[in-house]
């Protein structure tokens, strides 16, 4: 993605958080810093950041980076927003760009008083060096802190060994009793369903069947199928056929 389009992304941001929201944190550094250090400890597996754009006057990054990201602490902690966004996968850019626009206009019509009160989850690959990528989730949220205003933070973990990713994905939770989903977007399900065709190639390509014999079977070309899985893989982002199935599942 251009950087244009990250910075207008931040810009955005910023002016919200500048006309509506009370933020937490600068007054206070010390028992901020404090508070996430005993966070972590409850989340050890968990790489916990405060938001560099909510709070660029303090940086909090647990020392555990190294064995999420593959970077030590002082380097991700030094990186910008849109350096970050640029280590995610090349094909999860855009979609990853349009899971924030969807959540920030969700989150937009809540009172920042509120804000503590939701989370957002987003899934998607960040290369975690030598362009070997990771399955990160990455859950933003929120703690109220009491005659001071909002402290927003992220928590990020590798889930590759946990779940086959299918796509990049954001969901949008409330906390109530329990914590409830209220909504999900997955910009590839708006590129279109499967057609009868395409349909039926994915079906016979889970069954493991090999181009010779879905040609075979559908009574078309070797190079028709390779053409239709060939545009498949542009239609989803994807580079191989275990990608497409999590895309398609």
């Amino acid at each position: 993605m251009k950087t244009a389009t990250l910075q207008r992304m931040e810009d955005r941001l910023t002016t919200y958080i500048q006309s509506y929201v009370t933020l937490a944190g600068a007054e206070k550094k010390e028992e901020v810093l404090d508070l996430f250090d005993k966070i972590h400890l409850l989340f050890p597996q968990w790489v916990i950041m405060t938001c560099p754009v909510m709070h660029p006057e303090l940086r909090y990054v647990s020392t555990n980076c190294s064995f999420v990201f593959g970077e030590s602490t002082e380097l991700v902690k030094s990186l910008s927003v849109t350096s970050f966004f640029q280590q995610v996968h090349d094909s999860d850019q855009q979609d990853l760009y349009r899971c924030y626009d969807f959540i920030h206009e969700l989150l937009e019509a809540v009172p920042p008083e509120l804000h503590h009160q939701y989370r957002s989850f987003y899934h998607y690959r960040f290369d975690k060096g030598n362009r070997q990528y990771m399955y990160l989730h990455d859950e933003k949220a929120v703690l109220h802190l009491k005659d001071s205003g909002n402290l927003y933070f992220a928590l990020f973990k590798d889930v590759t060994a946990e779940k086959s990713f299918g796509g990049v994905k954001a969901e949008l939770f409330k906390q109530g009793r329990a914590l409830e989903k209220i909504s999900e977007y997955k910009p590839s399900a708006e590129r279109g369903m499967l057609t009868k065709r395409e349909g039926e190639l994915v079906m016979l390509i889970k069954q493991g069947l090999s181009t010779k014999e879905i040609a075979w079977y559908l009574k078309i070309s070797h190079n028709t199928v390779r053409n239709i899985k060939s545009k498949l893989f542009e239609k989803y982002n994807v580079n191989n056929v275990v990608e497409l199935l999590n895309m398609t599942a």
